[in-house]
């Protein structure tokens, strides 16, 4: 019997969208009891921690001596590019499997589908904002597999952990929170939360919560008011979301919004502006126009003391172990 290794090839050991994604790879690996390794330069002590907690086998790339009986995830293009180099003119060779993480133009998409096709023996798309690109230039076999959140904490966590982060916020048990978690940079419109909370400063039972800081920071430094609470940067997003009555979505260009899918996991209403990939995640109800129309939703749950909703669609461990299977059992 063939025992089956599994290489997840990164650039670098730091927390990234990329390197996230490998990390809830390898917590489904290790559940499905598949020896397996993310690979990996420039060690990250703070990252190589959460590895350890968690149980995951590492290696930097000096380490790995794969063979062809092993499997490959390729995370990034400067890894395909020393595999092709690596296997072209070899008949044998690992399984490759390519990630797309970003969405490409057509140009630089069919340069890398020369090497994706010649190389690869599966491409996992996460976003169906790619279909036409991926359609046109990727001619191997495709899974599509969007990227998935592991939640933190069980269901029978969730209330006490709700209430003490409220009781530690000041939150009172009447108070209808409305997070925003990101990045603070271009497209994120982190501006969009502080005209919210401006629009909402006369309801004393709605308050603002912001998870997040970077380039733009400015936008809140500048406009704190009482119905606003900035935490910064926090470690555990989670918890927090579980503190929170609704969920504000205000990024208009995401390939697949973990933030989102976090949020989706949560069981929290959510409002979202009309964009493609937030009509693949949420439903309707929970799709906006416009600034305008997010207060008009965010006013309206307020009123209906909509609080929790059970998504239909959850991007969960569950739905990671599930395609997971499809791909390597295929």
């Amino acid at each position: 019997m063939i025992k089956l290794r599994i290489f997840q090839l990164l650039d670098k050991f730091r927390f990234g969208g990329g390197e996230n994604v490998a990390v809830n790879y390898a917590k489904v690996l290790n559940k499905l009891k598949i020896e397996n390794y993310i690979v990996a330069e420039y060690f990250d002590n703070k990252f190589l921690e959460n590895l350890e907690k968690n149980k995951i086998k590492y290696l930097s790339k000096k380490n790995l001596k794969e063979n062809d009986k092993d499997t490959l995830f390729v995370h990034t293009n400067r890894n395909l590019l020393k595999l092709f180099l690596k296997y072209k003119f070899k008949n044998k060779r690992p399984k490759i499997y390519y990630i797309q993480h970003l969405n490409y133009s057509k140009k630089k998409m069919s340069i890398l589908s020369k090497m994706i096709n010649s190389i690869c023996d599966g491409f996992i798309q996460i976003t169906p904002i790619i279909e036409n690109n991926m359609s046109k230039y990727i001619k191997i076999k495709k899974y599509f597999f969007p990227n998935f959140y592991i939640n933190k904490y069980s269901i029978n966590e969730r209330d006490s952990i709700r209430n003490k982060i409220r009781e530690q916020l000041n939150f009172l048990p009447k108070d209808y929170v409305v997070t925003f978690s990101g990045m603070f940079k271009k497209g994120k419109n982190v501006s969009h939360i502080i005209k919210l909370a401006k629009e909402f400063k006369e309801y004393n039972n709605i308050k603002f919560l912001i998870l997040g800081d970077g380039p733009e920071n400015a936008i809140i430094k500048n406009n704190l008011q009482k119905n606003i609470i900035w935490l910064g940067l926090v470690d555990d997003v989670e918890k927090y979301l579980l503190a929170t009555d609704l969920y504000f979505f205000s990024s208009i260009n995401e390939m697949m919004p973990m933030a989102l899918i976090e949020a989706i996991n949560a069981n929290l209403p959510i409002v979202a502006y009309n964009t493609e990939i937030n009509k693949y995640l949420l439903e309707y109800q929970f799709i906006v126009e416009n600034i305008e129309e997010a207060k008009e939703r965010i006013l309206e749950f307020y009123n209906l003391d909509f609080r929790t909703y059970n998504h239909k669609n959850k991007f969960d461990f569950e739905f990671g172990i599930k395609n997971l299977k499809k791909i390597l059992w295929s």
